[in-house]
């Protein structure tokens, strides 16, 4: 799976957010932050305060300004809200990013952001955004959770938490105490298997209606041919008048 696959279901992913300042067509259109600074806001309005959306054009400074602020409040989310220490992470060079718009590093920070908006009190509303793509960024997007769950070494809380810190720890799980990732993997899974049928019983029918459309066209020969034998007949029988 190459990196543009990657970045084009982010980039479908982000297209699935309706209040977006700005459309985004291209991964180089988050590298200012302001995007991703709105996807985070609607995911947690009261930790992520969206800043002002502006056209800071190719103004590296302003970028870099932007991107050390959510980074900051990225990284504090994993651990203050959803309890994973930060450290583990893979820190995306926002320089890069700033300057150069380097799609790994840019990615890096997209990946952190899928999955906290997976890992969400509301992870229902993000997991559906995803399972309303297609196959290719669903698995792509799975790809981007999984690389993060390896930084973080599991999908566990950090064990230390006090009890206070685990109840904020629910927002992990569902109503029913299922992992969202987990639940995630098992809908793409059903998904898959469930499209697999699709073709399977497609594809029998394909072969069932060959079949029956061979049978037509030997009916059709037989029925010419019967034609033929018919007039031939007729003639026969009119010389013998």
């Amino acid at each position: 799976m190459s990196q543009e696959d990657i970045a084009d279901g982010f980039v479908h992913w982000v297209g699935t957010f309706n209040a977006l300042s700005k459309p985004v067509t291209q991964l180089s259109d988050l590298t200012d932050g302001i995007a991703l600074f709105e996807i985070c806001a609607e995911i947690d309005r009261q930790w992520f305060k969206s800043i002002r959306s502006a056209d800071i054009g190719d103004n590296w400074v302003l970028k870099m300004n932007n991107l050390k602020k959510l980074y900051k409040l990225v990284t504090q989310y994993y651990e203050d809200v959803l309890g994973y220490p930060a450290s583990n992470l893979d820190e995306p060079n926002l320089s890069a990013i700033a300057k150069n718009e380097d799609p790994e590093e840019l990615l890096k920070l997209c990946h952190l952001i899928l999955t906290l908006a997976v890992q969400c009190e509301r992870n229902q509303v993000y997991i559906g955004k995803i399972m309303s793509l297609g196959e290719d960024d669903q698995r792509c997007l799975m790809v981007s959770i999984e690389s993060v769950l390896a930084q973080l070494g599991s999908a566990e809380p950090d064990a230390e938490l006090d009890s206070q810190d685990v109840d904020m720890m629910d927002v992990h799980r569902d109503n029913d105490g299922v992992d969202p990732v987990s639940r995630l993997q098992a809908e793409l899974l059903k998904s898959y298997a469930e499209k697999d049928e699709l073709e399977r019983s497609a594809q029998d029918l394909n072969i069932e209606h060959k079949v029956v459309r061979d049978k037509y066209e030997e009916m059709l020969v037989l029925n010419e041919e019967l034609k033929m034998r018919m007039e031939d007949l007729e003639k026969s029988m009119a010389r013998a008048d």
